[in-house]
């Protein structure tokens, strides 16, 4: 799977790994705010159900009311099973609906057209539905514009399985996998010329064999070998650095041309590291 990428320019591999990543993120997004919009559904529900009279159940109020109810819960069940950037344009639509829908009755009530006693509250609420919803489907078009090329399913498919892969890979038995028991903890994989990592909330860092330094400390009264991670000129706290990982990732510089000193770290220079821990 990964030679076919590394055939091809490895900025390009990178440039749309990240790409499918920040994409994977906005669905994900999606994902997890479609509970508000079920528990909102099932509430607009549950109230058309038992708090609308029968009378008014099946009038135009009611039958408007129940449509923006179940708009609101299938938009809910649509963005937990399909999530896309269209699931931020859906939920705009049906909250700026909603929240027209209570403006429209607030008015139709002082005009006497419609019985009933005009609430502030909803008038309120109804312009805040409103204005959000505007703004939810502004956030659209700027997902629109930064997402012109838009990453496929098989993309977006490949991409979660290698998360998978790398969330349970070994460095002992995975020539390719390292781990990094920093703050916070890092699993990756050296993919060619690229490495890819995750954390715990599978943040994903995508960058350049050039961009990771890893420097290494030798084991000394009974501590194991400490390791000094910088990516993309960040540093990382020091952590106890497994031999597989050194390994690994030692073999994965010399593929690169680069050279791998086998100890770094002065006595002098680690007190004063530990001095700033």
């Amino acid at each position: 799977m990964y030679d076919d990428d590394e055939a091809i320019d490895p900025n390009e591999v990178r440039h749309t790994l990240r790409r499918v990543a920040a994409y994977r993120e906005v669905c994900e997004r999606v994902r997890k705010g479609s509970t508000g919009a079920l528990i909102f559904g099932s509430i607009m529900l549950a109230i058309w159900w038992f708090l609308l009279p029968d009378k008014t159940k099946y009038d135009w109020f009611g039958i408007i009311y129940l449509t923006l109810a179940c708009s609101e819960f299938g938009s809910g069940i649509l963005n937990r099973l399909f999530p896309s950037a269209e699931g931020v344009l859906l939920a705009a639509i049906v909250l700026t609906c909603f929240g027209l829908w209570n403006i429209a009755r607030v008015v139709l009530i002082w005009q006497k057209v419609k019985p009933g006693d005009i609430s502030p509250i909803f008038a309120v609420l109804g312009v805040m539905w409103t204005v959000q919803g505007f703004r939810q489907a502004q956030g659209y078009l700027q997902l629109r514009r930064e997402f012109a090329d838009r990453p496929n399913r098989s993309q977006i498919r490949w991409f979660n399985d290698l998360l998978r892969e790398i969330k349970y890979s070994d460095p002992k038995v995975d020539p390719q996998a390292v781990f990094f028991d920093t703050q916070p903890p890092l699993t990756g994989k050296l993919l060619g010329d690229t490495a890819f990592m995750i954390d715990k909330g599978e943040t994903t860092i995508i960058v350049s064999r050039r961009e990771v330094q890893l420097e290494r400390e030798e084991s000394g009264n009974d501590r194991p070998a400490r390791g000094y991670l910088t990516v993309a000129g960040v540093p990382f706290r020091p952590f106890p650095l497994g031999e597989k990982t050194w390994d690994n990732y030692s073999a994965w510089k010399r593929e690169g041309g680069e050279d791998v000193p086998p100890v770094v770290r002065p006595a002098l220079r680690r007190r004063d590291q530990d001095n700033d821990d």
